[in-house]
C-alpha cells in the first residue's frame, strides 16, 4: 500500500491475541514541492483529466491515454491526453494525442496495433496503430465511432480522413464505449461498441437481469473491458468483462465490478455473481478501469488503471486536476469455493524509494509501534501475516500527533 503524508505507523492487533507478522517491509520517499502533486500517481502536467483509454505499450514504452481538457481545469473540450513511460511510475508528458476539433470532442475509446495492416493505412515498413474512439457532438449529445491511426510507433496520431467509420443518428448519449472486445489475431469481433452505436444500449443488450447474483441497483453501465484471463496453476481460462457503473458501488455511485465467463468471438456468457467478491476496489475513487493491450507474452501480465475520482466530488483546484491509480495486476486463482480476482501492484514500484526495515517473523502485541524512528511523506508498507482466530490487523498512520488513519 501507498500512503502519502504519513508520519508515523503503528500496528494494532485486535482484540488481544498474537498476530506473526511473516514480513513488513517499509519504502519512503518525499514528496515534491507541489504538496498536493502525488509522487508515484500519474497526474496531467496541467488542467484537468479523466478516464484513461486507449492503454497500449509499443516497443517499450507504456502509453498512456486519458480523458483531457487541455484548456480548463474542468470536464469539456475533451481529448485524449497523452504521456509514456518505460517503467509505470515516471511519465513523460506529450502533446495531445486526438484533439476536440470542428465541434467534435473524443470521448473514451481502445488502441490496437494493426499488425497484418487489414486497415491497409500502413505500409509493411511501418505498421499501423489504430485508435478507435467516440466522437461527441455537445450541442446535440450525438454520438458516434471514429478512427486515428499512428505511423511512428504511437508518438502522434492522425484523424481518419474517412471518419466516422460508424454514425448514430440519434441523440441518446451513450458516454464512453470503452474497449469493448478488442480486435485480434482471430479477427473477433467489437460487439459492445457496435451494439450501442447501432442506437443500443449496453444495458438493454446485456442487464443485471442476464448475470446471475449481479444487484438489481448497479445501474449506468459504461466503459466495458473485454479480455481472457489464465486460472493460476491451471491450463484452464476465463473471459473477465469489466464495466463500470454509475451507482451501486460499495462506497456508494460509481465504482468497476469484474465478471468472468466464456466469449466465443460473438457472446459473452457470464458466470454467477457474488455480490461481495466482484469488486475490483472498495474505495470511492476508483473509476473507469482499463487495460494495456499489446503487452508480450513474454510479460504476461494485464494490467489495469483507473482515473482517482468519484462522482460529486470536487478535489481542491490547483493548476491540474485528478490522477491516475496506480498501475495493478489482474490475476485469477481458483480459492475455496470459487475463481478469485488477485490484485497487486506492480513490481516496477519497488525500485523506487529507499528501504528503511525489514521484519520478519516478528510476534505482535496488543498496539505496537514498529516504526517510531521512521517518517516519511510517503510511505510503501507491505505486509504479510498470519493471524490467530478471531484477530483483526490495523494499521495505523499519524500525520502529527492529532491526525491518523486507520487501515
Amino acid at each position: 500500500m501507498i500512503i502519502h503524508h504519513g508520519h508515523k505507523a503503528w500496528f494494532t492487533p485486535y482484540p488481544s491475541r498474537l498476530v506473526s507478522l511473516v514480513l513488513v517491509t517499509l519504502l519512503t520517499s518525499f514528496t515534491k514541492a507541489d504538496d498536493f502533486r502525488p509522487l508515484y500517481h500519474f497526474a496531467p502536467d496541467q488542467n484537468w483529466m479523466n478516464e484513461p483509454n486507449g492503454l497500449i505499450k509499443i516497443g517499450s514504452k507504456w502509453h498512456l491515454f486519458f480523458q483531457h481538457n487541455p484548456t480548463g481545469n474542468f470536464w469539456g473540450n475533451l481529448s485524449w491526453g497523452h504521456a509514456i513511460s518505460a517503467d509505470l511510475v515516471d511519465w513523460t508528458h506529450l502533446p495531445i494525442a486526438i484533439s476536440s476539433a470542428n465541434g467534435i470532442q473524443a470521448f473514451t475509446g481502445t488502441s490496437y496495433f494493426d499488425e497484418d495492416n487489414t486497415s491497409g493505412l500502413g505500409t509493411s515498413e511501418s505498421l499501423p496503430y489504430l485508435a478507435f474512439y467516440t466522437g461527441y457532438f455537445p450541442d446535440t449529445a450525438v454520438q458516434d465511432q471514429r478512427l486515428a491511426y499512428s505511423l511512428d510507433q504511437g508518438e502522434t496520431w492522425i484523424k481518419y480522413n474517412e471518419n466516422p467509420i460508424i454514425s448514430q443518428a440519434q441523440e441518446k448519449p451513450h458516454d464512453n464505449p470503452g474497449h469493448g472486445p478488442r480486435p485480434r489475431r482471430a479477427k473477433q469481433t467489437i460487439i459492445l461498441d457496435i451494439l450501442r452505436c447501432q442506437g443500443l444500449d449496453m444495458e438493454d443488450d446485456l442487464t443485471a437481469a442476464d448475470i446471475p447474483g449481479l444487484p438489481r441497483d448497479i445501474t449506468g453501465w459504461e466503459v466495458p473491458d473485454l479480455f481472457e484471463l489464465p486460472i493460476e496453476g491451471s491450463p484452464d481460462t476465463k473471459w473477465v468483462l469489466i464495466i463500470t457503473p454509475a451507482q451501486g458501488s460499495p462506497a456508494g455511485g460509481n465504482g468497476v465490478f469484474a465478471v468472468t465467463g466464456s466469449f466465443d468471438g460473438t457472446s459473452f456468457t457470464p458466470d454467477p455473481v457474488d455480490p461481495t467478491k466482484m469488486w475490483l476496489d472498495f474505495g470511492r475513487d476508483w473509476d473507469g478501469a482499463y487495460s494495456w493491450e499489446n503487452v508480450p507474452t513474454s510479460d504476461g501480465r494485464k494490467i489495469l488503471a483507473s482515473v482517482m475520482n468519484s462522482y460529486g466530488v470536487d478535489p481542491p483546484a490547483n493548476t491540474w486536476k485528478e490522477m491516475l491509480s496506480f498501475p495493478r495486476t489482474l490475476q485469477l486463482r481458483d480459492i475455496d469455493r470459487g475463481v478469485r480476482f488477485i490484485q497487486q501492484t506492480v513490481h516496477e514500484l519497488d525500485s523506487h524509494g529507499t528501504s528503511l526495515v525489514k521484519i520478519v517473523n516478528e510476534t505482535l502485541e496488543p498496539v505496537t509501534n514498529l516504526f517510531s524512528e521512521y517518517l516519511g511523506t510517503v510511505l510503501d508498507i507491505g505486509i504479510s501475516s498470519v493471524l490467530t482466530r478471531g484477530s483483526i490487523l490495523s494499521l495505523a498512520v499519524y500525520k502529527g500527533n492529532l491526525k491518523e488513519a486507520i487501515i
